[in-house]
């Protein structure tokens, strides 16, 4: 066994905000981000948010990459929903790419090659990627520039807060997940229960990372417990629900792998429903892969962090029903929400499919700061500094 290196929510989005800093400091301003579903995307929302609290927008998406099979044993990379970035680039615009780890480079060389040969002469001039961890000795591809924070060695096992499948071991107990959370291991031992009734005190409630990995947990193990529907496709929506949606597919695997190993394991993805100027009500990014695939008699369990009343659920659900048309089965497509507001009705649309969650973790009454979305507090550097100073040391140092 590998040497482990465990590392918390709270630390990863730390060093997420301590990399767009970084990133930052080079002068780099890309025009376009891609962080890469799946260990990405996380880091991607904390560089993204460093950017923005300094006045730097950037049209970031996510686009999924299928490498790994297991701990230290790739196959060929497969890359996933990358249409709408090549119809978006040019070569003015810089391009940033944002995973978790940088190993041999192949997951990342694969995306380049496929942007240079699908783009062509549209493909940015500058390409840069920024990870959090890099193992120098297992690099095969040096062609790209690279920001990483920490250089680790090469047998070393980063257990990232999302995972938990790969911690399975020959011990029932599962030690090396109990060493990794005490409340995530009894979430999996304990089973799902009834949702929550949370009232947030005014003006709202931040939350911490850990809550929302543990919630997503809950979620994950929930939908499993579902004996009349298991998902083909889980498909996260971003950005939001790639902080639901990373927990939940690995508590979801790890259910299956520990108690029906037999079940087909769900196609993981996820789709764009950010508001940029590349991206509004009518176009949702990153469906192009998903109706390729998705048959009529396909399970989809749509993934999102708050459902408030439905806008980007209901948008993405017309969107595939347009794509798709008789290739989709409305009854096989639910949805999964960490938190659920009935009384918000701020984003009806004019015919919701859904009109709450099919699945939840608690239901609300009252707003929710996520824990990269200090912007929205109504003074984050006071406040920042109240309760979490070292977050304010990184965002708000000269």
């Amino acid at each position: 066994m590998p040497e482990i290196s465990h590392v918390t929510p709270e630390q990863l989005l730390l060093d997420s905000l301590r990399l767009g800093r970084k990133l930052y400091d080079t002068g780099f301003r890309p025009k376009h981000a891609i962080s890469i579903w799946r260990g990405g995307t996380v880091v991607g929302l904390g560089v993204d948010a460093f950017f923005r609290n300094q006045g730097v927008f950037i049209n970031h998406t996510t686009i999924a990459t299928e490498s790994y099979v297991g701990i230290d044993k790739q196959e060929k990379v497969v890359v996933k929903g990358f249409e709408h970035v090549i119809q978006s680039v040019c070569p003015e615009d810089g391009l940033l790419i944002i995973d978790d780890v940088y190993e041999t480079g192949n997951t990342i060389r694969a995306i380049i090659d496929t942007l240079r040969a699908k783009a062509r002469a549209n493909t940015p001039s500058r390409i840069m990627v920024g990870t959090i961890h890099r193992k120098p000795e297992k690099v095969q591809y040096d062609g790209v520039e690279v920001q990483c924070l920490y250089d680790v060695d090469g047998g070393t096992w980063i257990d990232y807060p999302h995972e938990l499948a790969d911690l399975i071991t020959d011990d029932p107990d599962d030690p090396l997940i109990r060493r990794k959370s005490e409340a995530i291991w009894e979430v999996l031992r304990s089973g799902s229960r009834e949702p929550e009734l949370e009232r947030i005190p005014e003006p709202y409630r931040y939350l911490r990372p850990e809550e929302v990995t543990l919630d997503a947990t809950k979620l994950g193990v929930k939908i499993f417990e579902d004996r009349k529907f298991q998902p083909d496709f889980i498909v996260a929506l971003w950005p939001g629900g790639v902080q639901a949606g990373l927990p939940l597919h690995e508590a979801y695997k790890y259910m299956m792998k520990k108690h029906a190993p037999e079940r087909r394991r769900p196609d993981h993805i996820s789709i764009n429903t950010a508001s940029t100027h590349l991206t509004y009500r009518t176009h949702i990014l990153g469906l192009d892969y998903l109706g390729e695939r998705i048959n009529r008699d396909d399970n989809v369990l749509l993934v999102d962090s708050t459902y408030k009343s439905g806008r980007f659920v209901n948008d993405a659900v017309s969107r595939l029903k347009e794509l798709l048309r008789r290739n989709l089965n409305d009854e096989r497509v639910r949805v999964a929400s960490l938190y659920w507001n009935p009384e918000d009705q701020s984003t009806w649309t004019s015919r919701p499919l859904f009109r709450k969650p099919h699945y939840y973790v608690k239901e609300t009454r009252g707003t929710l700061i996520y824990p990269h979305a200090f912007h929205r507090f109504r003074d984050p550097r006071t406040e920042l500094r109240q309760f979490w100073p070292e977050m304010a040391g990184i965002l708000f140092a000269p």
